[in-house]
């Protein structure tokens, strides 16, 4: 009795282990075991980031730092995400100091890093490490360029993926094997906002070996979302240059739920931005359409729903997706729809790359281009819709647009939860490396513990199954047997 009392209790405690484990990871994200993130600090005026780094003054142009990465052998590094091709990193210490610097977002590859000095270890696909040395009052810059000497370049754009996580896997094959110099997924990231899902695009997207610039989208804000968003991405919205075109970033993933998408301080700093750039080419980037472009469109009223009664109704609306998709999908209030195409026609904007409806389309208005594909993953609009994504080439005279299309099957919610299953296993092991070893190596010996008290009982059980399977074999060869020789006897008659 006591055996068995100590066997129902390990069970127990193994089931309650690992259910609590399950529980805490998915409610809590943390990227990697030894990662430690930081407070955004983010000026998208001049698209620069600082950061007192135990007195030594680090400044990023064109990226932000994102954490602290302690290595169990290089000790403390500073994590920074880059956010544009070209990102500049300014150290000044005030004293004589080694600095380990894990610049991500970037393909280590095609990239150049410019840093007298230094020692640099390639960590992933997307990420390198950079060691170099500081002396009192001395200001190093590491300079980041992409190796691309040709007079044209070209980007990948793509947009609601979520959880069309195969589809969105496939894509990312292929444009690993195009190698843009970078790829812009525009919003929709994940179907909703909580840290587990943001777990499941980000464990995605680390096999792409291009930097990956992203927008917010109505999903993603969707329970707390902004908060993950802005761990892993940083702001919501940011521009940079890149030889002769200036690339806009911009947030109006409120446009769904809320009656104003684009807020009026990011109107102000969108102009100024808009203002500072002319005589470059001028690309923008934003999910929601200020304009829905279909003919046949129903008045979107989640706006108008009473803020106490949204969470039931919206989060109803948001799982079934044959309930909203023939809503308006463009800005709620039409005078800012107007708004918004009036300030990028007055800046002679060239395309305006857009999202939010799970289809293609592309017009013009006002001499702006307006290109709308949401074909990365997530449920198509209609049987006339593809998946698809788009290259994008620059010249010094022209933007030209392909659409690639993928083979376009059925999102089945059997194929996401087994893509979901194998993701989430994969990140987990990677933020938890030590927890998972600990609960396994737990599991197995408890296991062998119970087996080993129980083994005679097991013994004669695999006897009895044994004797069973052998008694069924014999009796099934010997039926067959006979009823063969019936048959003989039969057919001699």
């Amino acid at each position: 009795m006591r055996k068995l009392s100590i066997n129902k209790l390990l069970i127990f405690i193994i089931i309650a282990l690992i259910t609590g484990f399950v529980i805490h990871s998915l409610r809590n994200y943390k990227i990697d075991e030894n990662f430690t993130s930081l407070p955004l600090n983010f000026n998208p005026v001049d698209s620069s980031c600082s950061y007192d780094w135990k007195g030594t003054a680090v400044k990023v142009k064109g990226g932000f730092v994102k954490g602290k990465y302690e290595g169990l052998s290089h000790g403390e590094s500073l994590v920074i995400r880059s956010l544009c091709p070209t990102p500049e990193i300014t150290i000044k210490g005030s004293s004589k100091g080694t600095y380990l610097l894990r610049i991500e977002n970037i393909n280590p590859i095609s990239t150049d890093i410019n840093v007298e000095s230094s020692a640099q270890r390639i960590i992933d696909s997307h990420t390198i490490e950079v060691t170099t040395s500081v002396m009192p009052n001395e200001e190093k810059k590491i300079l980041i360029t992409p190796k691309d000497n040709s007079n044209y370049f070209e980007f990948v754009m793509l947009g609601d993926n979520r959880d069309g996580y195969q589809t969105f896997s496939n894509i990312l094959d292929k444009i690993n094997a195009i190698n843009p110099v970078f790829t812009v997924d525009d919003g929709d990231l994940v179907f909703g906002g909580q840290a587990h899902k943001y777990r499941l695009f980000y464990e995605t997207v680390a096999k792409l070996r291009t930097p990956l610039y992203t927008t917010l989208g109505n999903h993603d804000i969707r329970v707390n979302g902004r908060e993950n968003y802005t761990k892993l991405f940083g702001p919501p919205y940011y521009s940079f240059d890149y030889k002769n075109t200036h690339f806009v970033f911009l947030d109006s993933s409120r446009g769904w739920a809320e009656k104003e998408a684009i807020p009026k301080e990011q109107y102000e700093w969108l102009e100024g931005d808009l203002k500072n750039a002319q005589g470059k080419r001028i690309l923008v980037f934003s999910h929601i359409p200020p304009v829905d472009p279909r003919t046949y469109k129903d008045k979107n009223n989640i706006p108008d729903i009473p803020e106490e009664e949204k969470p039931g109704i919206f989060e109803r609306l948001m799982n079934d997706y044959s309930q909203y998709k023939s809503l308006n999908h463009g800005f709620p209030d039409p005078e800012e729809g107007a708004k918004f195409e009036k300030l990028m026609t007055k800046y002679k904007v060239d395309t305006v790359f857009l999202s939010h409806i799970h289809s293609y389309f592309s017009y013009v208005k006002d001499d702006v281009r307006y290109v709308i594909s949401g074909g990365g993953g997530a449920e198509l609009l209609t049987t006339d819709s593809y998946y698809h994504f788009l290259r994008v080439k620059v010249t010094d005279r022209d933007t030209y647009l392909e659409a690639v299309e993928m083979p376009s099957p059925t999102n089945k919610i059997q194929d996401r939860y087994l893509s979901a299953i194998s993701l989430f296993s994969r990140a987990i092991y990677k933020e938890y490396k030590t927890v998972v070893l600990s609960i396994t190596f737990f599991v197995l010996a408890s296991l062998g513990y119970i087996i080993w008290n129980r083994r005679y009982r097991v013994k004669l059980k695999l006897i009895y199954i044994g004797t069973l399977v052998r008694d069924v074999i014999k009796f099934y060869v010997n039926k067959r047997r006979e009823l063969r020789e019936r048959l003989l006897k039969t057919s001699d008659k």
